[in-house]
């Protein structure tokens, strides 16, 4: 029999310990676990920078998981201060146009992930945003890579796992826009997580409602999709066993502009307001489904396929959002029609009491017999 490699990634924060500690993640729904959330860069060092509250979780992380399941790979995940995420203002981006500060940032890198058990790390450089960025993030990832191979060797382990978190299409702007160094990725990183979600929101399409994870899309839409980004990535050369499908445990809340008119795209005045709904309009799928019961909503949950999203309204609120069919049909789609290394989920915390995101994903992926984990 044939055995084909799979990844089935989660991404568990810090922030969310107090109501889902690491205790709760059910660790056989995973391959890969990426922990993150309070891990960015030193503005002034280039070190990583980890507040002293998270430190004590960063550090048991990997230990907790492995006695739970030791098959499982973990990644700490490095992202952007949430202050700091723009443009030249990124700390990527300041970190990673000078040799020097590339240098002090691998050796910090590799020394959290080995001092803390860490299998691999994520680096979650959302996005570079210019041509000279994206130079020096091919720098960054070479470097990383050279770095770990290194390091491997003289310690005698094996090579830290190296992941980028990348766009949903392979360039940043319109028409070709900033194009990712895809030679060199292939070279050097283990597989990138495709962030093929969160491609409406209501910040992003205040005017009408959107299908926020869209697979497909309609024709005059075609481009915004995440089918349409992971097949723009292959032919521009990236393999598809590099790539794993992002799926978001999350949803997007809009405020509709008239009650009566909650299909996809119809009217809207920016993100709702309410219980559990963010001011950007980000709504967990936990807390999807206590809408729906709250609202006596049973009749006005619903699927469009043609996305496929799931959606619930009731008054003036319309939320999009990934239900158990959903996910498995994307599961599907990424593993069959796509022949996709796998998927990871953001994130495990948002899920409901009973893993039931989780599962669906999982349950889909290894239906078929002879697979084995990355």
């Amino acid at each position: 029999m044939a055995f084909k490699i799979f990844v089935n990634g989660g991404y568990w924060f810090t922030h969310t310990n107090t109501h889902f500690p690491i205790s709760k993640i059910d660790t056989n729904l995973f391959t890969h676990l990426f922990c993150g959330g309070c891990v960015s860069i030193n503005p002034q060092t280039y070190e990583l920078s980890i507040s002293n509250s998270t430190k004590p979780l960063i550090d048991q992380f990997s230990k907790a998981i492995k006695e739970k399941n030791h098959e499982v790979k973990t990644l700490l995940s490095i992202n952007e201060s949430e202050d700091d995420a723009k443009g030249d203002h990124g700390r990527f981006a300041a970190m990673a146009r000078d040799s020097s500060n590339r240098a002090t940032f691998i050796r910090s890198l590799i020394s959290k992930a080995r001092e803390s058990n860490f299998d691999g790390v994520d680096l979650q450089w959302l996005y570079p945003s210019s041509r000279e960025e994206m130079a020096n993030f091919e720098a960054l990832i070479l470097e990383c890579y050279n770095d770990f191979v290194k390091e491997g060797k003289e310690c005698h382990k094996p090579r830290l796992i190296l992941v980028a978190t990348v766009f949903y299409l392979p360039y940043i702007g319109k028409d070709d826009g900033v194009m990712y160094p895809i030679e060199t990725m292939r070279r050097t990183l283990d597989w990138v997580n495709v962030i093929a979600y969160d491609i409406f929101t209501p910040i992003s399409s205040s005017n009408e409602t959107g299908p926020s994870s869209a697979l497909f899309n309609n024709p005059s839409k075609a481009t915004l999709g995440g089918y349409f980004g992971i097949r723009t990535w292959i032919e521009k050369g990236m393999p598809t066993k590099r790539m794993i499908f992002g799926l978001p445990f999350h949803g997007w809340a809009w405020k509709l502009e008239r009650s009566y008119n909650h299909n996809v795209f119809s009217p809207a005045q920016g993100p709702a307001q309410g219980q559990n709904i963010s001011m950007e309009g980000l709504i967990e799928y936990r807390n999807v489904k206590k809408f729906i019961v709250d609202n006596n909503n049973v009749t006005n949950v619903l699927i469009d396929h043609k996305y496929p999203i799931a959606y619930t309204h009731c008054d003036n609120t319309w939320i999009a959002y990934e239900s158990e069919e959903t996910i498995t049909a994307k599961i599907a789609k990424a593993k069959i029609n796509l022949a996709m290394l796998g998927y990871f989920a953001s994130n495990v915390a948002a899920d409901d009491d009973h893993h039931s995101l989780a599962k669906a994903a999982s349950r889909e992926w290894r239906k078929s017999y002879g697979y084995y984990w990355w």
